[in-house]
């Protein structure tokens, strides 16, 4: 068949939706886990690579949808498992340059999604979509797509891949259950999703320092504009709101500044360590909160909504830029406060102005002569594996460490020699490497 030509996106979201409709909902099923067959191994080649994930999560959701092709009732699997599990080993892009990893992940999400929904034009439309996502970033999110961007080769030899696989499953029809034919295509090697080569050139964009001295600016006024807003404390009926409001606040900011919503920082690196340290922290606070079934059913709605900018699907998942709200309240209560003095503390944290910013933070950060030479030598700092001081060395004898702090409310590092601090500082020196 005559490859066919898409002069932009709507033209070809358009194809997708008339070709998918038609279909029985086990041909969206094959739709969805052959795009996601189709790019599973850029997720393997990340993994190797940075030496996290594990594939074989994706392997046995997918396992899961062919065996809900081959007749196996969709009772017998955990879908809100698999679900999690998926979720869980999905890269953010705020910790790898890894888009084709992200998206094989979302398109397995979505191939499960299309095993437990009973309209599935919409998650195996957005698999297919997802494709053109791991080969152009950031091309869905253009209204409209530019001309440039929409004329990308690799864009349309993802397209012509995309429309085999759709007329594979169109000929087929939804009498052969097997998908046997689906399978076979998917082994031509050609069939593969194309990984785009990465711009080698370093690091560029913003400074820790920089990035910190804007969030702190824009905190204060924050905290003035909350001073004008309703007081919970005065209006109890919307106190849960309010209260779950402010958190979001601060999370939010946090997140802009850390995401690169600002600029891009240049230290990868912390950034990286950073949010798996406070997933980390988030995680290893188990207990579940017992909010009243106001707070609850706020918090629930919340959420619920996909659009409310998390990173996290639920109270319950680790969150990478902040403590969560389930783990302020559930520190809170271990403290013995009440359910009143425990909103309090919460908000507490999201009205919090650390005491450095109070002073100029460029001279709190670099505050001794001493430390100043110390940033200046030739160092090479080993890992230690601890989340919260990262980087080791050995100076004449004396034991050296990087400390990695709450950023971007505290400054990034702090060094200390012998176990004592001898100062903070933004940026990870030039002259220091480090693994």
């Amino acid at each position: 068949m005559a490859k066919q030509k898409f002069n932009n996106l709507d033209a070809y979201e358009s194809f997708i939706k008339t070709s998918i409709k038609p279909w029985s909902p086990a041909q969206r099923i094959a739709l969805a886990a052959g795009m996601a067959e189709r790019w599973l191994h850029a997720y393997e080649t990340f993994s190797n690579s940075e030496n996290w994930g594990d594939p074989a999560v994706l392997r046995r959701s997918l396992a899961a949808g062919w065996n809900r092709l081959g007749g196996q009732a969709s009772s017998a699997v955990n879908w809100h498992s698999l679900s999690q599990q998926v979720q869980n080993i999905t890269p953010h892009m705020d910790d790898f340059d890894a888009i084709e990893a992200l998206c094989a992940c979302a398109m397995v999400q979505y191939a499960i999604d299309c095993c437990t929904e009973k309209d599935n034009n919409t998650p195996a439309l957005m698999a297919v979509l997802s494709g053109l996502e791991a080969v152009q970033p950031d091309l869905l999110d253009g209204d409209p797509v530019p001309a440039r961007m929409w004329n990308n080769s690799a864009i349309h030899r993802e397209i012509d891949k995309q429309v085999r696989l759709i007329e594979t499953i169109q000929s087929m029809g939804s009498a052969d259950m097997g998908y046997q034919a689906v399978q076979a295509l998917l082994a031509d090697p050609q069939m593969a999703g194309e990984i785009q080569p990465r711009d080698e050139s370093g690091p560029v964009g913003r400074t820790n320092q920089e990035i910190y001295e804007q969030y702190r600016q824009i905190i204060q006024m924050d905290i003035k504009g909350a001073a004008k807003g309703l007081d919970p404390r005065k209006n109890p009926q919307m106190a849960a709101m309010l209260y779950l409001a402010a958190w979001m606040g601060r999370y939010s900011r946090r997140k802009q500044m850390l995401s690169g919503e600002y600029g891009p920082l240049m230290d990868r690196t912390a950034v990286q360590r950073l949010l798996a340290k406070n997933r980390a922290k988030d995680q290893a606070v188990t207990a579940t909160p017992v909010w009243d079934a106001n707070a609850q059913w706020t918090i629930d709605v919340f959420y619920q909504n996909t659009m409310n900018g998390l990173d996290a699907r639920s109270p319950e998942s680790p969150h990478g830029y902040g403590p969560s709200l389930r783990r302020l309240w559930v520190e809170a209560k271990q403290r013995n406060l009440n359910d009143a003095e425990a909103w309090e503390a919460i908000e507490a944290w999201a009205r919090y102005q650390p005491e450095a910013w109070g002073r100029k933070s460029k001279v709190a950060a670099t505050n001794s002569a001493a430390l100043q030479a110390a940033l200046a030598l030739p160092l090479s700092w080993s890992a230690t594996g601890n989340p919260d001081v990262p980087w080791k060395t050995e100076v004449d004898g004396n034991s050296w460490q990087v400390r990695l702090n709450d950023f971007p409310d505290e400054v990034m590092y702090s060094l200390t020699v012998n176990g004592e601090v001898a100062g903070d500082f933004h940026d990870w020196p030039k002259m220091w490497e480090r693994e």
